[in-house]
């Protein structure tokens, strides 16, 4: 079991980053301002680095309702492509579904993100 003071330490340094990388890395403030949009974020990039197709209803289904709305992931699915954050393409087998993954520059932000939480 962790001490008191060691967990005081990490809330401490996870407040910071929160705060200081929601300003600095402004593609997953995007997903990072609800806990929706986290999950989604995580969710689509746990796919892309796996190399697995993530179908838009499929990403829909994985997130509780109880924590964001189905018409609000859709929503935020759609914001995102506006922005440039994600690109939504035709399904491989089946032109009806449609699949997400991260833009160039998603990936790039999220991979520096990555390497500064291990430093």
């Amino acid at each position: 079991m962790l001490e008191d003071k060691v967990i005081a330490d990490r809330s401490e340094q996870y407040f910071r980053e929160f705060l200081t990388n929601n300003n600095k890395f402004k593609q997953l403030a995007f997903f990072r301002r609800t806990p929706g949009g986290a999950l989604m974020m995580f969710k689509i990039m746990h796919c892309y680095f796996l190399n697995k197709d993530l179908h838009v209803e499929e990403l829909v289904e994985q997130i509780p309702t109880a924590i964001v709305s189905r018409p609000s992931v859709f929503s935020y699915i759609d914001s995102a492509v506006e922005y440039g954050i994600l690109v939504k393409s035709e399904g491989k087998d089946d032109k009806r579904t449609k699949t997400i993954k991260p833009s160039d520059s998603m990936i790039k932000e999220y991979k520096q993100w990555m390497s500064e939480l291990d430093n």
